[in-house]
């Protein structure tokens, strides 16, 4: 059967072949980009229970007031009426004929409507407001986007899970690319990178000489897939170095804060003051300062902190932002607290850089194994193969040869005795 697949697709022309699979290829992303405009248009919340209308009471009986927040009870028989607002009221008895009607207040009965609706985000009414980043707003600016005006549309070709997406702007975030449309960048090189080799290897089987066609071929399956992956992993690669300065850097942070804190600056104040001296040493750091200290002029320090340790994906910068909350709702002593952090942390950086010392020998041990102990064996053991490999290649006549000349040395020396 395999091999009638082959001389099928041998028979068919070149021409034929690629332009099915682009086909194919193209319809795929056709297909999940209505699936992923589909389930973004489903609207997610639930539809509220019915609730079961209660049985009208019998004339025999008197109502009793049912009490709702903020609705007016009114009833017709020998009870009280409970306005909103004013005291319960006597009424004159009468014959029950009806239920009590209950007038719900007018603010209960508006619908409030969503905030950026033409965003195409839904918002939850009764739960809390969902946190809307920089490219989302209709007034962002648009200078960033690396193809200009086509940038969404190619992003939108390479569709992603929410986690997923939400996870790649942190990553973003931690290289140091705050652009508002950074993540549409992102999934369109992406999607480039991909295409871009397809028609390229395509046109080259098409026109190409037909020597070099499975070349072009291996290029078909393996370089989209490398233009996938690459500008993902550079991005983590950057985001992992660009961390591993911030983290070098947080213990020489806090002890310039403590000094500034110590003297009676605030911690605003500190921080603004001691950003200015890790331009050159910590840029990285002087970066992120820059952006808390801006922060906390336009709202409050606890919310910029809040921020920085949201962007910044390190254990470090998230105990530094819990310590300043704790700190200023407890009212403890912050020079106090920034001392023995900053001990801390550099007993933790100290454990580290042990940890990684003391499993630099183990990680050593298989290069040296695979690499280092073949080339002492040839040293060693060269000599003797090249010696036995002479001895074992001599032929019978040779070795005839030599028993002659033994044996008539022998014979000379037995003469000569």
């Amino acid at each position: 059967m395999f091999n009638d697949i082959t001389a099928f697709l041998n028979g068919l022309p070149k021409t034929t072949l690629y332009l099915g699979i682009a086909g194919v290829a193209i319809g795929l992303l056709l297909l999940s980009h209505v699936l992923r405009t589909r389930r973004r248009n489903v609207d997610p919340t639930p539809k509220p229970p019915r609730k079961s209308t209660p049985p009208a009471p019998s004339s025999t009986e008197p109502v009793k007031p049912v009490a709702k927040e903020g609705g007016d009870i009114r009833t017709s028989g020998e009870t009280t009426i409970a306005l909103r607002g004013e005291p319960a009221q006597p009424v004159a008895a009468a014959t029950v004929s009806q239920p009590p009607t209950i007038v719900a207040p007018a603010q209960n009965l508006a619908v409030a409507k969503p905030l950026f609706q033409s965003l195409g985000k839904r918002v939850d009414v009764d739960g809390p407001l969902p946190r809307v980043e920089a490219g989302d707003l209709p007034f962002a600016d648009r200078s960033d986007r690396m193809f200009g005006a086509t940038t969404p549309v190619l992003a939108a070709f390479l569709p992603d899970s929410a986690a997923r997406r939400e996870q790649a702007r942190r990553e973003l975030q931690n290289a140091g690319y705050f652009g508002p449309h950074a993540l549409e960048n992102l999934a369109a090189i992406r999607y480039f990178a991909m295409i871009a080799p397809v028609i390229l290897c395509g046109l080259g089987m098409i026109f190409g000489p037909p020597q070099f066609e499975i070349y072009f071929l291996a290029g078909l399956i393996v370089l989209p897939i490398l233009g996938w992956a690459l500008p993902r992993l550079y991005v983590k690669g950057q985001a992992a170095e660009r961390t591993a300065e911030i983290e070098k850097g947080m213990p020489d942070m806090l002890d310039m804060l403590n000094m500034c804190v110590s003297q009676g600056m605030t911690v605003q104040t500190g921080l603004a003051r001691v950003n200015e001296e890790l331009h050159y040493t910590h840029p990285a750091l002087h970066k992120e300062l820059q952006i808390v200290t801006d922060q906390a002029r336009v709202g409050s320090l606890n919310q910029a902190l809040d921020n920085f340790s949201k962007r910044v994906d390190v254990a470090e910068v998230h105990s530094f932002a819990n310590l300043i909350g704790q700190t200023e709702r407890m009212g403890t002593s912050v020079s106090q607290g920034l001392a023995e952090y900053s001990d801390s942390m550099r007993a933790g950086l100290r454990q580290r850089a042990d940890e990684k010392g003391n499993s630099a020998a183990f990680k050593l041990l298989f290069p040296t194994v695979l690499c280092l102990m073949p080339a002492v064996y040839m040293f060693l053991l060269g000599p003797s193969i090249v010696e036995m490999t002479k001895f074992l290649g001599r032929d019978d006549n040779t070795l005839e040869q030599a028993t002659t000349i033994m044996e008539q040395t022998g014979r000379a020396n037995t003469r000569g005795l």
